[in-house]
């Protein structure tokens, strides 16, 4: 199956065999799909004129973005580190369980701790999944009026390059019930190609005025591949969380 998503819509559908061209085609009305949405496979984004020769495989993770280009005005800004360690020498096929360490901390407007991490083991030239979890709780102050912006980085995408094909993670901003509280209700990408993410948030609209109110940044799975050999020290993946004011206050 093909996991195929463009904003909010999301569907696994077999597709072994199909172009990225054949499911743009496929998905055009059902989706909506725009002609300037750019296909991003398993984490690297696509030249559309490459579309109609590359085929999809089972399991593979086919997204379509069309980018925002509307500014923002940011007031200030809070940064949260988030790394995922493991190691894995892949000559010898060594496993090793890849962890998630989670650093919080406070500002005058929202705290942020972490909650559970996405664990998950890697094995030499694999391709493998990135489990779902809910990674950070915010809880943003109860006498905080303002709108907020939800950043998150894949800080070190660069040297990730040596020792995995591909890697991605679907990150969504949501409520209690899991529901996505963004002002688009969208799951973004972070992947090597693709390192940054950005939720933008009417605090106005989830909270009681002089009541605290926590919302959580999660892990909607991912997938990963990784080269077969060459690797001496493993690169750590490191993902960061970044809650900046916006807007008027």
């Amino acid at each position: 199956m093909v996991n195929v998503i463009y904003g909010e819509h999301s569907q696994q559908v077999e597709l072994t065999g199909k172009t990225v061209a054949d499911v743009r085609e496929m998905f055009k009305s059902e989706f909506d799909l725009s002609d300037r949405a750019q296909a991003n496979l398993n984490g690297q984004w696509l030249k559309k004129k490459l579309e109609a020769e590359i085929e999809l495989y089972d399991e593979d993770e086919l997204y379509f973005e069309e980018k925002s280009r509307r500014p923002l005005v940011l007031l200030g800004a809070f940064l949260l580190a988030l790394v995922i360690t493991g190691g894995l020498f892949a000559y010898t096929q060594t496993t090793m369980l890849a962890t998630i360490t989670v650093l919080g901390g406070t500002t005058d407007y929202s705290t942020i701790t972490a909650n559970s991490t996405p664990d998950y083991t890697v094995f030499g030239n694999f391709r493998g999944t990135i489990p779902t979890a809910v990674m950070f709780d915010v809880t943003i102050d109860s006498a905080y009026t303002g709108d907020l912006v939800i950043d998150v980085y894949l800080s070190n995408a660069d040297e990730l390059e040596v020792d995995y094909k591909s890697w991605m993670m679907r990150v969504e901003f949501t409520d209690a019930a899991g529901n996505p509280i963004d002002t688009q209700g969208k799951t973004e990408i972070i992947s090597l190609d693709k390192p940054f993410a950005s939720f933008e948030v009417d605090t106005g609209a989830n909270m009681t005025a002089g009541v605290g109110y926590t919302a959580y940044i999660e892990c909607d799975g991912g997938s990963y591949k990784t080269f077969g050999s060459g690797w001496i020290t493993p690169e750590q993946p490191q993902i960061y969380a970044n809650v900046v004011q916006a807007g008027d206050h």
